[in-house]
């Protein structure tokens, strides 16, 4: 059961303008300078290859690296000067979880909880994450999809107002990781704040209500899912699949709105568009022409994966 913590009345949750990370050098991470503002009542999603500053950029705006910034503020406060009440209200689920002592799950639960005002009730976090199982176990024996389960109910400890975890699907099978998306969008809908990392990208697209893509430390662009899609430069493909006639690879190269040369691999044609639905009532004609009737006929539009890898590109080569 969700406590009855009501969420801040904050336009941000989250404001960052001039961060940057301090203390780095080689093989350490760097990013900035930053500029970031985060809704109440959303899923942030932080993307990027290794090495970009996801983990860095998470843990900077909870106060455990050192900083710089024209301004930081989390939840109403400074992380680098967190206030008590401030640290009421966020939860941080790391890529790793140290429990110190032997705890088992429920001991650690029970331990972490009474540091705060609200809490869920034990119970209700094994349940949440699917932990009952192994609720008398000793924390740091857990397996690596358990120990990720654990770690994301030790930050929910507090039904935290803003939930901070890097890459909380990792090591989770399909099932583990439904789950964690169902209790996100729980989240979002009761107007709390998750920001997490993640490197699936279709995960990125399917959950965030918008996503940060870092490229080597530095931020290309905050953005909708539907936003970033509007900027893909990738044509659409016109795909269809049709045993017989064979269609000239020529003609279809040259319909409304394609571009580049037509591919043919077995039965399954593509054609390439910058003019989609153009191209689409160009090849509906030609088959209409052939007495051809295609066993399937789709259009497919570039998706966020397409866009990553247009504009963050990677490390530059000299």
């Amino acid at each position: 059961m969700i406590a009855d913590t009501p969420p801040l009345a904050l336009d941000t949750v989250v404001f960052a303008r001039g961060l940057r990370l301090l203390g780095t050098g080689r093989g350490r991470p760097s990013f900035g300078p930053i500029d970031l503002d985060i809704l109440p009542g959303e899923i942030f999603v932080i993307v990027g290859r290794a090495g970009s500053g996801k983990t860095a950029l998470i843990e900077s705006l909870v106060g455990l690296r050192p900083v710089s910034a024209e301004q930081l503020n989390v939840c109403g406060a400074d992380p680098r000067t967190f206030a008590p009440a401030v640290k009421q209200r966020i939860g941080v689920a790391p890529s790793g979880t140290n429990v110190e002592r032997h705890f088992t799950v429920e001991e650690a639960l029970d331990f972490f909880g009474a540091l705060y005002e609200r809490r869920l009730g034990t119970a209700s976090l094994l349940d949440m994450m699917d932990l009952q199982p192994f609720r008398h176990r000793p924390a740091e024996t857990l397996p690596p999809a358990v120990a990720q389960r654990f770690s994301l109910a030790l930050a929910l400890v507090n039904d935290p107002v803003v939930l901070f975890a890097d890459d909380p699907t990792r090591d989770l099978d399909p099932d583990s990781a439904r789950r964690v998306w169902h209790l996100l969008r729980t989240r979002r809908d009761d107007g709390r704040t998750s920001v997490i990392t993640t490197n699936h990208l279709e995960e990125a697209e399917r959950l965030g209500d918008r996503i940060a893509v870092l490229d080597e430390g530095r931020l290309v662009d905050v953005d909708t899912p539907a936003g970033w899609l509007r900027r893909a430069r990738a044509p659409v493909r016109v795909v269809f699949d049709l045993p017989r006639p064979e269609i000239d690879l020529d003609v279809l190269g040259q319909l409304d709105g394609a571009v580049g040369a037509a591919h043919r691999r077995g039965d399954t044609y593509a054609v390439s568009s910058n003019h989609g639905f153009a191209t689409m009532r160009a090849l509906i004609r030609l088959l209409d022409q052939h007495q051809a009737t295609p066993r399937s006929l789709a259009m497919h539009h570039p998706s966020f994966e397409d866009v990553f890898f247009e504009l963050a590109p990677g490390p530059r080569t000299p």
